[in-house]
């Protein structure tokens, strides 16, 4: 599946460290902390708001991860997988779609099942050559920089419901002066 068949998509299951941070983990005495871009986490609620559907999938357990997709609704999560190729299969599973309806973002080796797997698979523009080649598409940012967004605005807009969630945002009426 090709750029030219987002029109089914009807999912995003995405990696985390690397896709939606920049890759950096900080380890304190009290834990891992992880910075997160707020237009990627934007994007995910108006992917939501649409009608899809949005996961996450990491190679590594993080409590951070679990408080961000909380905050922002998501549906399945899993952390602490390295099994990308089964933990992807279950996301498939309880979100009762076909593998051929979900996008994959991912940057690393253990995400080249679900980027093969997947109907189109993303990846940032920093990720190792064999993402890199496996991919149907390379996102101009580097991860944490707006990745996630940039794959939502391409499903949204190539199925003509970009313009209805930038419309959310606009003026509902006209400001007088005198108010």
């Amino acid at each position: 599946m090709g750029l030219e068949n987002l029109a089914r998509i009807r999912a995003i299951v995405s990696d985390v460290d690397g896709v939606l941070t920049g890759g950096e983990i900080v380890v304190t005495e009290s834990g891992e902390n992880k910075t997160f871009n707020v237009r990627d986490g934007l994007g995910m609620s108006l992917f939501l708001k649409a009608g899809f559907q949005f996961a996450l999938l990491s190679g590594r357990e993080s409590k951070a991860v679990r408080l961000r997709a909380r905050e922002l609704g998501l549906g399945a999560v899993k952390v602490g997988r390295l099994d990308k190729e089964t933990a992807f299969a279950e996301i498939l599973s309880e979100l009762n779609l076909e593998a051929d309806q979900v996008a994959y973002i991912g940057d690393d080796l253990p995400d080249l099942a679900p980027i093969r797997l997947a109907g189109i698979g993303f990846c940032p523009a920093n990720a190792v050559d064999e993402v890199r080649a496996a991919a149907d598409y390379v996102i101009p940012v580097e991860g944490g920089r707006g990745v996630v967004r940039h794959v939502v605005e391409m499903i949204l807009k190539s199925q003509n419901l970009w313009e209805r969630c930038v419309a959310a945002f606009e003026p509902r009426g006209t400001v007088s002066a005198e108010s």
